[in-house]
């Protein structure tokens, strides 16, 4: 399925969720930003030091970030990175898995492309892009709260933030 059609029924899984719950509840109001420029996602891929996966760059063409993925996740646009709390988060919480040995202990290699492209307001989960193709089918590593999940793509990852049964990702590596 297309990042576009994964991106609506998501917004549209948040929205009710968001509408169904307690008002002041402590959700988040699922929301998308405009689109980020092709120069924009270019200066994003220098950053992360990797290629950006396509979904991740089809997913910034369509809006740069979103608020309410993983009920209470964002993922990173551009603008994020330039306005610093986010991407703050995100690098704190980067830092603390390569300070603990979390990538080793789920069979991570020493040397793999971790970019933080999800965290979530309390720094307790985040989903990062790894680069590792040599070694790693996949792209993504969604990891916090005693739980480590890998995704190929940022396709299977949204179908599984939608529906936990559309995708059944590992949970180590090796």
């Amino acid at each position: 399925m297309e990042i576009r059609q994964l991106l609506g029924q998501l917004m549209s899984k948040n929205i009710v969720e968001y509408l169904s719950g307690v008002p002041g509840g402590g959700l988040p109001i699922p929301r998308l930003y405009p689109p980020a420029s092709a120069e924009r996602i270019a200066m994003l891929e220098e950053r992360a030091d990797q290629p950006l996966e396509g979904g991740y760059r089809e997913l910034l063409a369509l809006t740069d970030g979103m608020d309410g993925f993983g009920v209470t996740m964002s993922v990173l646009g551009c603008h994020d990175w330039d306005e610093g709390r986010r991407a703050t988060a995100a690098l704190a919480f980067l830092e603390g898995v390569r300070e603990d040995g979390t990538a080793e202990d789920v069979g991570l290699p020493e040397d793999v492309g971790l970019f933080p492209v999800s965290v979530d307001a309390d720094g307790s989960r985040a989903v990062f892009m790894l680069n590792r193709p040599d070694v790693l089918p996949e792209r993504y590593w969604w990891i916090g709260e005693g739980s480590s999940s890998f995704f190929g793509t940022l396709a299977d990852l949204l179908g599984h933030a939608i529906d936990p049964r559309a995708y059944s990702p590992r949970e180590e590596i090796g």
